[in-house]
């Protein structure tokens, strides 16, 4: 019979061991998981339970370092997640799903989390109603904002709030890889479609990207020399952009974005949209 402390050799390995690869791969399988909701132990007790299972609670607890009692709670979540099942015997042995049946399974509770969510909008919208507004509209009322959003979600929203506001034009100046993601978010189905003007300046870029042919030719130019690779703006209309801090050359989770309606900053990347416009060079 295998010994516990092989067992769970790649867990405690050192940098100089063999096992050190599967260590790495399972940090970054744990930072995946993240991403679907589970806790840092949560996703822990899943790797050990999907790698090294089935176990029961105080052999989880035990390669783990976790309190027995802090073990016991994290294996019932997952279960109530749907992702572990408990063994018909004594003592109680648990496992987990396939990977593929893991992420669809947490999948399909977060969207029914936001079906539920989505509907409560109305109920919650004529509660909000109900209260009066206790603001005093004076001429100063209006002021100039901005936002900084983080993450993919809430730099998509955005975006295609942008897109279906635009009434007269809509300015796009990325790399390639930003033009790849915008086509991963279905953005590139929306700007194809647009009644309203577009203009998509890919830099650095030599030649049509494929997941932007179905956008008309003229409306793509590509500045081939650039040296820069960490630009990436919107404009619309001469009322709003939003520039990437951190765009498509860092991981998703790591996006980063400012939103402004300042006429002043507006018109200034606008400027700067039309100058490269000029200088750029021809898609067709």
């Amino acid at each position: 019979m295998q010994d516990q402390q092989e067992i769970i050799s790649p867990l405690l390995s050192d940098p100089d061991s063999k096992l050190y690869q599967y260590k790495v791969k399972m940090e970054q399988v744990k930072t995946e998981l993240l991403k679907f909701g589970l806790s840092q132990n949560q996703a822990k007790v899943f790797i050990y339970l999907g790698k090294y299972g089935p176990k029961t609670a105080p052999e989880v607890s035990k390669a783990l370092e976790l309190p027995r009692t802090e073990t016991y709670f994290i294996i019932n979540t997952l279960q109530n997640k749907g992702v572990v099942t408990a063994e018909f015997c004594s003592p109680t042995k648990y496992s987990t799903l396939s990977i593929g049946q893991t992420i669809l399974t947490l999948v399909k509770s977060e969207q029914e989390k936001i079906k539920i969510l989505a509907m409560q909008e109305q109920e919650l919208t004529e509660l909000w109603n109900d209260i009066p507004a206790f603001v005093v509209e004076t001429r100063d009322t209006k002021k100039e904002k901005m936002q900084m959003l983080l993450g993919t979600p809430q730099i998509n929203n955005k975006i295609k709030d942008l897109i279906n506001h635009t009434r007269e034009e809509l300015c796009v100046y990325c790399t390639e890889k930003d033009l790849s993601r915008f086509y991963y978010a279905d953005f590139v189905d929306l700007f194809s479609d647009m009644i309203a003007d577009i203009k998509i300046i890919i830099s650095p870029a030599q030649r049509m990207p494929e997941c932007a042919r179905q956008i008309d030719k003229k409306k793509i130019k590509f500045i081939p020399n650039s040296k820069y690779e960490n630009q990436c703006f919107l404009v619309r209309d001469s009322d709003e952009i939003l520039f990437f801090l951190r765009n498509a050359n860092h991981p998703s989770h790591n996006l980063f974005a400012m939103w402004a309606d300042s006429k002043p900053l507006v018109d200034s990347m606008h400027m700067l949209f039309e100058l490269c416009w000029e200088k750029s060079e021809n898609a067709y």
